[in-house]
C-alpha cells in the first residue's frame, strides 16, 4: 500500500507536460541566443536535454521532488521533444536553421571579416589561437577561415 501511495503523481499529467514543454522551449531559446563557440560540440538540443535531465534526476536523488513518479514523467517530456525535434530536424532541414546555428565565415582570401567575428564575440587573438593550433600562424595564407555549428574552427589554407 505505502508502494501504491509513493508512486502517485502530485501534478495532472496536464501539469507536468505544460511544464516539461515550457521549460524545454524557453531553454531552447535561451541556448540559441548564446554564440555557438561556447556549446562545443553539442547541439544545442542536446544541451537541453543533460541540463533539465541533470537538474530533474537531482532532485528526485535527494528526495526535494514532489514525486519520483512527476519527475520521471517530466523527464520523460523532455527526452521526448528531444527525440521529437532530431527527427524533425532530419526530415525538414530547414527547421535547423532555427534550432542550430550556421556556419560563420571568419577569414575569406587572408582578410578578416571583422563583423562577423564581432557577431561570434570572437577576439582576433582568440581566433590567431585557434589558427596556430591548426598549424597556421598568418592569416594571409588562409582561404577561409569557418567557425562550424559545433564550435570547432574549419581552416582551408591558400595554395
Amino acid at each position: 500500500m505505502a508502494m501504491l501511495e509513493a508512486l502517485r503523481l502530485e501534478m495532472s499529467l496536464w501539469e507536468i507536460l505544460t511544464r516539461g514543454t515550457l521549460v524545454y522551449i524557453a531553454i531552447a531559446l535561451m541556448i540559441r541566443l548564446v554564440p555557438k563557440r561556447q556549446t562545443g560540440s553539442l547541439s544545442p538540443n542536446d544541451i537541453i536535454a543533460l541540463v533539465i535531465v541533470g537538474d530533474l534526476a537531482g532532485y528526485a536523488i535527494v528526495g526535494e521532488s514532489s514525486s519520483v513518479p512527476d519527475v520521471l514523467l517530466m523527464i520523460l517530456v523532455v527526452m521526448l521533444w528531444s527525440y521529437l525535434i532530431n527527427v524533425l530536424e532530419y526530415y525538414f532541414p530547414r527547421l535547423r536553421g532555427i534550432d542550430q546555428h550556421s556556419p560563420t565565415l571568419l577569414i575569406y582570401n587572408g582578410e578578416l571579416l571583422k563583423s562577423n567575428l564581432k557577431k561570434e564575440k570572437l577576439t582576433e587573438e582568440e581566433l590567431s589561437a585557434s589558427l596556430r593550433k591548426q598549424g597556421t600562424a598568418d592569416i594571409s595564407h588562409v582561404k577561409q577561415a569557418i567557425l562550424e555549428v559545433d564550435g570547432q574552427l574549419s581552416v582551408v589554407k591558400k595554395d
